[in-house]
Order: structure tokens, then C-alpha cells, then sequence
């Protein structure tokens, strides 16, 4: 188990290996319980942001891997 706030900044990447961007912010469920997005910021300064359903992430450890 780990702290939403150990997940910011985590690289995101395609389930083909391709860059896509940092974790910048989590939308979470409050009735479910539940992460249910992960907003990816896609340039460095977080001025472009891309969200992805948290159901399209196929493995987290160091990294995210993501289905898009």
C-alpha cells in the first residue's frame, strides 16, 4: 500500500513504451473510496494536461503504465 502523495511526479508511460508525461493530480471517488483518474501534466510546467481513467492503468511501481 502507499500515500497518494508518494504517487505525484511519477512518469506515466504507454503501454507501448512511449513518454507520456508526470502524475500532477488524482480525481478520487469519495463514496467508492477510490482513485478513479490520474491527471498527467504533459509538458514540464503542468500547463497541458491530459486526464486518464485510472481503469486504463495497467501496472504501477516506479512508473505508471497506461493503456491509451
Amino acid at each position: 500500500m502507499r500515500r497518494i502523495s508518494e504517487l505525484y511526479d511519477m512518469y506515466v508511460y504507454s503501454t507501448d513504451g512511449i513518454f507520456i508525461g508526470l502524475v500532477y493530480d488524482m480525481i478520487f471517488d469519495d463514496v467508492e473510496g477510490r482513485v478513479v483518474a490520474l491527471v498527467v501534466s504533459l509538458d514540464e510546467k503542468g500547463r497541458e494536461k491530459r486526464t486518464v481513467p485510472y481503469s486504463s492503468v495497467r501496472a504501477c511501481g516506479d512508473i505508471y503504465i497506461v493503456s491509451v
